[in-house]
């Protein structure tokens, strides 16, 4: 058996565990990352966020692909929906284009209420927001930045309360919160106005880049000399200043470790082979969003149906779900669409779009994705719903986490920039050498 040496492990693949990763690699750190064989080979689209927001100019998300260098050829390629979203409710559907005034005239006219009235809750939204952005990029700041007295990765502690929406707009809030976050109910994300802000202008995709979200910051990791493995059976081994990953042929051990996959599942993982690690105990089960993916005949697919879109037309929010449509990168003539939700698990495989597409003719095939991983869990998929999770699990050696298990309800805002905050701590904590960052 080889014994192997690096600076930092990453053990998962979410997408918070590669903003992680990459920063430790631009920091200058040797950096390793564990992903679980089985969900490598799931299809790469059912690896990113239902809805990714913020990429308003100057946001979290420029700011943070600026940081790592992104090349602008890349960057050019994430282009926005001129259709945020739509929300389908049981008396209405709603586009959310992008601008203040464009969507209060599109719910004025839906009868929500008037013009002047709606885009006024929408601007203290944005007040809101813009202040519950500047407080997360605040907390999330190198640690050098910081007093020398504080200890590890802040903690966000915004609990914000939204103003009292439109009587009728208040179904609409409820469901983009809950598919921003995964939570439920909705009223428990602390940061909803920052979501609802990001939402009309974040929706994105990259139509002609031939990769997923997910694959353009695998590649920038490489481009760091960054490593990527795919792994099944593993065994977590401590010693007194390391901790190691012992793998059929190879042991790595490291002096730090990013459990960027929920503890629950890495625990329950390894619970059949021996005793678990008291770090990885979690008090609480994750909740888990079942998805769902066919491929379709882009013919099949309605006219005016949007790339992002929410059904919220049931008095049940466990019947809700959202979906999300890809174009196939290799054959024009097809599209991917993705369901995901509670109630996506409900929805009749062989007529996923009743209301959109009454007329279903078969052009839209489910698709098999395949068992769900052991522990390396899609960040999608799965949100913890207990506030406060500790960023620092142990410091010797040093033993963090990063993901939605940290962030709770902050959306994929923040996720990005707690896991941003957790790699510039290591970094600072491994005395690396630091670049521009």
């Amino acid at each position: 058996m080889t014994t192997l040496r690096c600076d930092a492990l990453v053990l998962g693949s979410n997408l918070g565990g590669l903003i992680a990763a990459n920063y430790m690699a631009r920091a200058g750190l040797r950096v390793l990352m564990l992903e679980e064989e089985g969900l490598s080979k799931r299809p790469a689209l059912l690896r990113d966020p239902f809805l990714l927001s913020g990429l308003e100019s100057g946001g979290v998300i420029h700011r943070v692909l600026r940081e790592l260098a992104l090349p602008l050829i890349e960057q050019r390629q994430l282009q926005r929906e001129p259709i945020a979203l739509q929300v389908l409710l049981a008396d209405a559907w709603l586009d959310l284009p992008r601008g203040r005034s464009a969507l209060a005239r599109e719910f004025a006219c839906q009868g929500f209420g008037s013009i002047e009235e709606i885009e006024a809750w929408f601007g203290k939204i944005d007040d809101l927001g813009q202040q519950a952005r500047h407080r997360l990029w605040s907390d999330a700041a190198p640690a050098g930045a910081r007093p020398r007295s504080a200890r590890g990765p802040a903690t966000v502690t915004i609990d914000q309360r939204l103003p009292v929406p439109p009587q009728r707009l208040a179904r609409t809030v409820e469901a983009l919160l809950m598919a921003l976050t995964s939570l439920q109910p909705a009223n428990s994300c602390p940061v909803p106005a920052l979501l609802l802000r990001g939402t009309r202008e974040g929706s994105f995709q990259m139509p002609h880049s031939g990769q997923s979200f997910h694959g353009l910051f695998q590649r920038r990791l490489r481009a760091f000399h960054g490593e990527i493995q795919s792994v099944d059976q593993f065994r977590v081994i401590e010693t007194r200043k390391e901790i190691g990953i012992e793998l059929e042929r190879d042991t790595i051990f490291a002096r730090a470790l990013v459990i960027a996959a929920p503890r629950e599942g890495v625990q329950r993982f390894l619970a059949p082979g021996g005793p678990t690690p008291r770090w990885l105990q979690t008090p609480v089960a994750p909740l888990e969003q079942p998805q769902r993916l066919f491929r379709a005949e882009k013919i099949a697919l309605p006219a005016g149906m949007a790339t992002h879109g929410i059904r919220a037309d049931d008095d049940d929010p466990e019947r809700w779900h959202w979906w999300s449509t890809l174009p196939d990168w290799k054959e024009a003539a097809f599209s991917w669409l993705v369901l995901g939700g509670p109630g996506a698990a409900k929805v009749d495989p062989m007529d996923p779009l009743p209301r959109l597409a009454p007329f279903s003719d078969g052009r839209i095939i489910p698709v098999d994705i395949g068992p769900p991983g052991h522990w390396d869990r899609d960040s999608a998929e799965v949100r913890f719903l207990y506030p406060g999770a500790p960023a620092v699990l142990c410091s010797r050696p040093l033993i963090t986490t990063a993901g939605p298990e940290l962030a709770p309800g902050l959306g994929f805002i923040g996720e990005v920039l707690q896991s941003r905050q957790i790699a510039l701590h290591i970094a600072d904590r491994l005395g690396a050498r630091k670049r521009g960052l």
